[in-house]
């Protein structure tokens, strides 16, 4: 992977036209919930479809922030996530520094996924449409001790943010044990198997500690609303979960169809 950094002429009026489809596709609306993973989201995507040219710089983080509607430590971490692996961006010195970023290389992500786009979107509408159930099951069943299992889990969790590998693992048994909470084996399997899935999709992406602290605060939610026995507020909060996962796979993977609602 390399690094161009030409000095950089006016922009042509092609260029032009790209910054304002840039610029269309990061304003959006301002994110109002999983707001880290959506910035992550439209930087990516804007990346992969190819609005920003090798050795172009970016707009500034205040330039960012105010496009997409959200705070500059959010494009920050954003930028960090990008930063890492195939999504190659450098800061060029200062507080008020723009971006270069490097060409990405999809090949050996790409290669991993068979030379295809990603095909996630169907994965996550299965995955929505059984953790909701699960979640919203959980808290009308689950014990007492099942419930100081989950706190317990997500206790872990938190901290374990620095370590992806532990922490997927962990994470795909918190959520086998929402399942164990309805006492369904059937659910309890079908959970398995999603985790598993789940897993493989997450190892095309970069890890960043930002976003396994956003999600294990929506799993503590989730768990809050289990021990209440607020079977709507429970199925709100996975599901806001897994519309973080969609957004963060859809800006990350190579050539990915993650979109859609959840």
């Amino acid at each position: 992977m390399h690094l161009i950094e030409p000095s950089l002429p006016a922009l042509s009026n092609s260029e032009m036209g790209s910054e304002s489809t840039m610029t269309a596709l990061l304003r959006g609306a301002a994110p109002t919930s999983n707001v880290f993973e959506a910035t992550v989201q439209r930087l990516g995507q804007s990346i992969k479809l190819g609005l920003f040219k090798p050795g172009q710089k970016l707009p500034s983080e205040r330039d960012l922030a105010d496009i997409i509607g959200v705070s500059r430590v959010t494009v920050r971490a954003a930028i960090q996530v990008l930063a890492s692996e195939d999504f190659s961006l450098r800061d060029v010195g200062g507080p008020a520094a723009r971006l270069w970023w490097k060409i990405p290389q999809w090949e050996e992500r790409s290669k991993e996924a068979g030379g295809k786009p990603v095909e996630a979107s169907g994965f996550l509408d299965r995955r929505f449409v059984l953790e909701t159930g699960i979640c919203e099951l959980a808290s009308e069943r689950a014990s007492e001790s099942q419930i100081a299992s989950l706190r317990q889990r997500v206790g872990q969790l938190g901290e374990l943010v620095d370590d992806i590998v532990e922490f997927r693992r962990q994470d795909a048994q918190l959520h086998i044990a929402f399942a164990e909470a309805t006492g369904n084996s059937d659910l309890v399997r079908m959970s398995a198997e999603l985790q598993a899935e789940l897993t493989s999709l997450i190892a095309l992406i970069p890890p960043s500690p930002d976003a396994l602290s956003h999600s294990n605060l929506q799993h503590a939610r989730i768990v809050a609303c289990i021990a209440k026995h607020d079977a709507s507020g429970a199925r709100l909060a996975i599901a806001e979960h897994i519309q973080g996962t969609r957004l963060f796979l859809g800006g990350l993977l190579p050539g990915s169809r993650a979109s859609g609602e959840a």
